[in-house]
Order: C-alpha cells, then sequence, then structure tokens
C-alpha cells in the first residue's frame, strides 16, 4: 500500500455531526496536528464555482468549510478562504453561498485569486510552465476542499480538477483552448497544476452530491460520505469506484498515474474509515457527455467520426435563456455570438468544453446527447 484514503459516513450537514465526521476522517491520517502547525497561514481552496445555494450542491457546503476552519482555528492557525470564481466574483460567491455568517464570525479572511505566478514543470513534462494565482503561494498549507460532482467535460469534479480553480480568471480559457478537444490534453494540464500547487491535504465534501449533467445544471443526490487523503488522485480513484465508474473513466487519475503524481491502482490504496454498505452505487447517473472517445487520439479518424455522429454537444434552450451573455463572454474558442437577441453556438469552432453549460446560471445551456452516444456511456461505464 502507497496511500491511504479515509471515506467516513455522514448523514447531513448538522454542524456537530459534520465536525465529528471530519475529525475521524483525520484521524484515520494522524489527526489535524499532522497537517496545520501552531501559526500556519491555511489556505483553504473549497470550490466555488458561482454564487449557488448550499442545497443546490454546485459549491462545497459552507457548513463542511466552517467545521474544518474550526478546527484549524483550534490547532492555533490561521485559515483564509480563497478561489477564482467563474461568475460575479470570490465576494459576491461567497455572500450567495452561505459564507459570510461564519467568515465574519470567524474573521476569516477572503482571498481571491487575481495575480499570476510562472510556475516551471519538471523535466519531461508536456507543458514546460503553468501561470497559477500568484496567491496561493503565500501561505504555510494549501488544503482543497471539493464538492463531488459530475462533470460534462472530466465526467467527475473531485480533488483534481477542483484546483483547476488556482488559474486566476480568464487565464482558465486559454488553457481550455489549448487542450481543445483532447480530454487527455486537458487532463495533463490539471495534474500538472496539482503536481504544482502541492495540496497539503484533500477533503471531499460528499454528502449532498451531484450527479447528471454537472458541475452546475445535474441534480443533487444524497450520498452521504466525506473522504480525505494526502495523494488526490487516490482519492480521486477511490471515490470514482464507490460510484460505480471505471477509473479509467475519469483521465486525470490514469495521466496521474502515468506520470508518477499519485496512484489509483486498488491495490496501492488502503481505504481507512468506515464500513461501506450500499457501495459502489448502481444508479449513480453519469454526465451524458461520458463517452469512450477519450481513448482515441485527437485528429483519429475514428475519432472525427464519433465526434460527428454520436458526441454530445451543448444547446441552448432559447425558452430558459435570460440573455445574460454570460455563456458568450465565457466561450473560451468564442464559438458562442448573439443574433437577433438570441445566443447561437457555432459548432465549427466549439470544442465541447462545456464552459457555457457550466456557467448558465438558468441551465439554459442543455446537454444533447444523439441515440447511438447513450450506448458509448452505458461501455464507457461498465
Amino acid at each position: 500500500m502507497e496511500s491511504v484514503v479515509s471515506v467516513r459516513k455522514c448523514r447531513d450537514y448538522e454542524p456537530a455531526l459534520v465536525k465529528t465526521a471530519l475529525e475521524k476522517v483525520l484521524e484515520d491520517l494522524g489527526g489535524i496536528h499532522s497537517f496545520v502547525k501552531r501559526g500556519d497561514r491555511v489556505l483553504l481552496k473549497p470550490n466555488l464555482l458561482w454564487g449557488a445555494p448550499s442545497q443546490a450542491a454546485v459549491v462545497t457546503h459552507p457548513a463542511f468549510v466552517e467545521a474544518l476552519a474550526t478546527m484549524i482555528v483550534d490547532s492555533g492557525a490561521t485559515p483564509f478562504i480563497g478561489d477564482s470564481s467563474s461568475i460575479g466574483g470570490l465576494a459576491r460567491t461567497l455572500a450567495k453561498s452561505g459564507y459570510d455568517p461564519f467568515m465574519k464570525r470567524m474573521g476569516i479572511q477572503a482571498v481571491p485569486f487575481k495575480e499570476t505566478a510562472s510556475v516551471e514543470a519538471p523535466e519531461g513534462r508536456v507543458f514546460r510552465r503553468i501561470d497559477l494565482a500568484r496567491e496561493v503561494f503565500g501561505f504555510d498549507r494549501l488544503i482543497n476542499l471539493a464538492k463531488l460532482k459530475t462533470h460534462c467535460q472530466m465526467v467527475l469534479t473531485l480533488a483534481v480538477k477542483n484546483l483547476f480553480g488556482t488559474i486566476a480568471g480568464a487565464d482558465k480559457a486559454m488553457w481550455h483552448l489549448k487542450a481543445g478537444k483532447d480530454y487527455d490534453t486537458f487532463a495533463t494540464v490539471l495534474v500538472q497544476i496539482l503536481e504544482s500547487v502541492k495540496p497539503t491535504l484533500s477533503l471531499l465534501d460528499g454528502i449532498l452530491g451531484m450527479e447528471g449533467d454537472g458541475p452546475s445544471a445535474g441534480k443533487p443526490r444524497y450520498i452521504g460520505i466525506i473522504a480525505a487523503s494526502t495523494d488526490a488522485l487516490a482519492l480521486d480513484a477511490t471515490v470514482c469506484r464507490l460510484l460505480g465508474f471505471r477509473v479509467e473513466s475519469v483521465r486525470t487519475c490514469v495521466i496521474g498515474e502515468s506520470l508518477g503524481v499519485g496512484v489509483t491502482a486498488k491495490d496501492r490504496i488502503e481505504i481507512a474509515g468506515d464500513a461501506l454498505e450500499g457501495f459502489p452505487m448502481r444508479d449513480f447517473k453519469p454526465p451524458k457527455s461520458m463517452t469512450i472517445t477519450w481513448n482515441l487520439p485527437s485528429g483519429n479518424f475514428a475519432r472525427r467520426l464519433l465526434e460527428h455522429f454520436l458526441i454530445t454537444k451543448p444547446a441552448i434552450d432559447e425558452s430558459d435563456c435570460a440573455g445574460c451573455w454570460n455563456c458568450l463572454d465565457h466561450c473560451p474558442p468564442a464559438a458562442i455570438s448573439e443574433k437577433n437577441g438570441k445566443m447561437v453556438i457555432d459548432y465549427a469552432k466549439c470544442i465541447s468544453c462545456f464552459c457555457c453549460q457550466e456557467i448558465c446560471p438558468n441551465k439554459a445551456v442543455r446537454v444533447v446527447q444523439p441515440r447511438l452516444g447513450r450506448l458509448l456511456s452505458k461501455i464507457s461505464r461498465s
């Protein structure tokens, strides 16, 4: 065994229950004092995609973050909360997501990610450097607080994908453009970010998760677990199996293992914590966009054929569109334009990154899946 993942049950977000579950999950890994020392400045990086009520399961639940922040304060350290939200800025996102009350009460400072710092990659990496938020590197510890959700581009957004938020603002669009339609290239970006920011610990809020077409337009799904590990890849692979997904379908796990950044093989992970009856789940719904095309090279004839006839694409439902222009403003390849008061997608430019679907506050961007594409989705999970 090389990595330990702790998984504990937690039936809801009642503060005492969350605190007890967090204490247990950290005890399985050596206790909070193994990760946080007196006097440390600790940056907490939740999933703060955009401002949403906690019951929508879009953001890491405020009760989850508050419980950990309390433990950090009790350890003599100082917590901060930072992210680079997609819409509206960090202050607005925190307020709309229910973070303000406990942050004000505890005197926790928000850290918006705005400035950039170029980080050199080890030899042999695809990308020689990545520009990340400079603010991330100004703390003694970084703790990664992910939300268990599906993701229309990357299948699941767990610990590794959550760190994409350490890229400041519009730079995220540049990386989507560099990766294009190649999922493995984007997965490589995400793994190199993990390698660069080196979180001290990754924790997962899986009490209320999201299934279907996440990370913002899926449906909340009660799962009732929290999980933690010092190895973000091992954590993701473990949760992937608990949901009944093949680990190979989450490409960050495959790329990360190949680069030696973490472990994902079942026989190299020790699972600590509670007995988990009811897992793996058999009815957890993946995103419609989940396919088997990830293992075909970009430009491959078979892949082009699949993309043309089978692959899911975003489509804008005019009846739900509020004309906020978020999709137009945030589309990496500028494939969306306004014509006669309507948002129109140019599929010749579209790279199926689903950023438009991710940031639409009205769920007006649908994930459209051809009939044969549904069959591929079943194959990719079987």
